[in-house]
């Protein structure tokens, strides 16, 4: 919500200072007022490009701790079936030996 309110306000006053500077501003401060809300909305753009980025790589780390933690739970799972067939193994050798 905080990125969106930042990335509305961004908008909001590149949008103003275009329109601000096409209006009242005449000769060459007109074009540097033109050109900083361009650079003004090019920043809000990049910004919006760069929260997607952020999103979809916190939801990649989130489906990688995911995986992690069922290949712990299978490994654990396997130590202890391996743990069950040693004893099995070792009662089978002791009542082959009687």
């Amino acid at each position: 919500m905080k990125n969106f309110v930042y990335g509305f306000l961004l908008l909001v006053l590149s949008v103003i200072e275009g329109w601000y500077s096409y209006t009242y501003l005449s000769g060459r401060w007109e074009l540097l007022g033109i050109f900083i809300s361009g650079v003004g909305i090019g920043i809000f753009l990049m910004f919006l490009k760069l929260n997607v980025k952020n999103d979809k790589i916190n939801s990649y780390k989130r489906e990688l701790e995911k995986e992690s933690i069922a290949s712990d739970a299978n490994s654990a799972k396997v130590k202890v079936l391996e743990s069950k067939i040693e004893v099995l193994e070792k009662a089978l050798e002791k009542a082959l030996q009687k």
